[in-house]
């Protein structure tokens, strides 16, 4: 596995989010924290069973649209940073 992420930020036009990545139970967890009242969110990638189709869910369950959008977010900054 890659080393983990130090502490960043993520736009989403509207706020700056605080996130953390965490290893737990060999699954990769980030972890983000927002600046108004909407509660942290946990976030992982997870394959699709038959398909092995990668996608992003929020730990626990049940925030599933946040988890897609703020995990594009976030894949776009690890990727940026491989690029420099």
């Amino acid at each position: 596995m890659r080393e983990l992420e130090a502490p960043f930020t993520i736009s989403d036009g509207d706020a700056v989010i605080q996130v953390s990545e965490h290893e737990l139970k060999e699954m990769r967890l980030f972890h983000l924290v927002f600046p108004d009242k909407r509660k942290p969110l946990n976030i992982t990638v997870a394959e699709r069973r038959g398909t092995g189709e990668k996608f992003w869910t929020s730990v626990p369950e049940g925030r599933q649209d946040e988890a897609e959008q703020f995990g594009r977010l976030i894949a776009v900054y690890i990727r940026s940073k491989r690029k420099t």
